[in-house]
């Protein structure tokens, strides 16, 4: 019997744009010291975030997600700014915000969440602020010092990209980070203007 699979359903981010976010990464690790920063390749754009789920969940949901798909065009996104959940005072994540394309991942996300409440999971609609973690903290740091540095990065370059798909993606976590797999790519409908 195949055991249960931790999933959640996001935007992939391309290479490029991940190699961009990494450099500022970088930069920002110079700031920030006690951080655990997500690797390369692990830049996502959660749109729904599953939990753990049956194996034999696995095809319903990619019917799902492929249904929702069907019902929205590709469109262009810009990643710029960065912020802190919950706030710069007291943050337990640090993010990279979306500039251009936040009614596209808006509207995916809601339909996402509204369809798949119907398979059993819970809709968290309250989201309205898309965003690609960048790292984590556990200590309180107090990251208002920062407030000008972050502004340097309300426009990034080299973070334009078209979303044309959305994946339900495997996540395994362990102690060295976890590791996404991609379970089922669906694309968005070229057909619709």
């Amino acid at each position: 019997m195949q055991q249960n699979i931790r999933c959640f359903v996001a935007i992939e981010i391309p290479a490029d744009v991940q190699n961009r976010l990494i450099a500022i990464q970088e930069q920002l690790r110079r700031k920030i010291g006690c951080a655990s920063w997500v690797k390369q390749g692990n830049i996502h754009l959660t749109l729904k975030f599953l939990g753990v789920v049956n194996p034999s969940d696995i095809q319903p949901i990619g019917e799902v997600i492929e249904k929702v798909t069907k019902k929205h065009p590709p469109f262009s996104m810009r990643i710029g700014g960065i912020g802190a959940f919950p706030n710069l005072a007291r943050p337990r994540v640090v993010w990279a915000g979306v500039k251009v394309g936040v009614a596209g991942v808006n509207a995916l996300a809601q339909e996402v969440n509204t369809e798949l409440s119907g398979c059993g999971y819970p809709s968290d609609n309250k989201r309205s602020n898309p965003h690609l973690t960048l790292a984590r903290l556990k200590s309180g740091v107090n990251l208002n010092p920062l407030v000008d540095i972050f502004r340097q990065y309300d426009q990034m370059d080299g973070t334009d990209m078209v979303v044309d798909g959305i994946v339900l993606m495997q996540s395994q976590l362990y102690p060295s980070g976890p590791i996404y797999t991609s379970l089922k790519f669906c694309a968005l409908n070229k057909e619709i203007n």
